[in-house]
């Protein structure tokens, strides 16, 4: 190799290395808003399960049963706090949440907690349910910004079809059923489990409140057969990263129970016999397995973004080569 030659690659060092800093830079920025914004998701959705709690803890309450008093007043500390975190947690990592959003979840739990002694049961609820349906449309938009294709792959079909077919497309399926599908099924028992140990306090099925459950118990069990359906395919493929596949079937046994003794109780002549406790606890066990599954493929998706950005730095800065 000539002296000139020497000279000429000399020249174009600075030039490259100057080049794969900023891609190393972009997708450094790139990633980090990713887990920004799954971070913030994660968040919302467990802020959820406090207000979920609330609602069906100050349902009871309402209805006249006193031992949910130190419960409520939990809750509402611990939901506070959550909402303190959320904040902190946005700011810090440069608002992946419009200030709009936060202040109208804000609102939201503020309208539910002012003077919730003196609510309606039926106002209760559906400050409640208002408030949870705002947060499942906030976790859907930043599950779509989280898993939408990166800039780097844009006009690059290789690398774009590499990114689809390994991360985005499987990452997609995966949210959709374990995180939002999961979430809003994981809702409406919920809502179930609130409805029904009101009637388990006042001892007899409102007519009204009735009409409700039975409603809401129709819409849970048509997304349980789609969920059921979709997560055969995610069970073949993630069984190993997310082992609270695994308890699922032992969970729709207590669902099953569950929803068939309050069926029981709805329809009998005779008051209710289950005690508004044991109703409260049994559907609260059978939400928290099915939101560990949730818990389990956030974390999965937070792994494979990292292994999908370290992939393309890796092709993207063979090509500079």
């Amino acid at each position: 190799m000539g002296q000139l030659e020497h000279s000429l690659q000399d020249t174009d060092m600075p030039e490259i290395l100057a080049e794969q800093a900023t891609l190393a830079q972009s997708l450094f920025e790139t990633h980090t808003r990713r887990v920004a914004q799954l971070d913030l998701m994660v968040t919302i959705l467990n802020l959820s399960r406090f207000i979920q709690r609330h609602r069906g803890a100050t349902l009871a309450l309402l209805g006249g049963d006193n031992s949910f008093r130190s419960q409520v007043g939990a809750l509402q500390k611990q939901t506070s706090a959550q909402f303190d975190y959320l904040q902190c947690l946005n700011n810090s990592a440069d608002k992946p949440m419009a200030d709009s959003e936060y202040e109208q979840l804000t609102l939201g739990w503020l309208t539910i907690i002012k003077d919730w002694e003196n609510d309606d049961l039926n106002h209760s609820f559906e400050f409640h349910s208002h408030l949870l349906e705002l947060i499942s449309r906030i976790a859907r938009q930043l599950s779509e910004q989280i898993l939408a294709t990166p800039a780097g792959a844009e006009g690059n079909d290789a690398l774009r079809s590499r990114v689809d077919n390994s991360f985005t497309y499987p990452l997609h399926g995966l949210t959709q059923t374990c995180v939002i599908d999961l979430y809003e099924l994981v809702e409406y028992l919920a809502r179930i489990r609130g409805l029904g140990t009101h009637m388990a306090v006042i001892g007899q099925t409102d007519k009204e409140l009735g009409s409700k459950v039975s409603f809401w118990l129709q819409e849970f069990r048509y997304r349980k057969e789609r969920f059921d359906q979709n997560i055969q395919l995610i069970s073949s493929q993630y069984l190993p990263c997310i082992p609270g596949l695994k308890s699922l079937p032992n969970l729709n046994m207590k669902l099953n129970y569950f929803i068939s003794l309050l069926g029981h109780e709805m329809t009998s002549e005779r008051t209710f016999q289950v005690p508004s406790h044991k109703l409260f606890l049994m559907g609260t066990e059978i939400i928290d397995g099915h939101l560990a599954v949730m818990d389990q493929a956030n974390a999965v998706v937070r792994d494979q973004l990292y292994a999908m950005n370290l992939m393309m730095l890796e092709r993207l800065s063979a090509e500079q080569d």
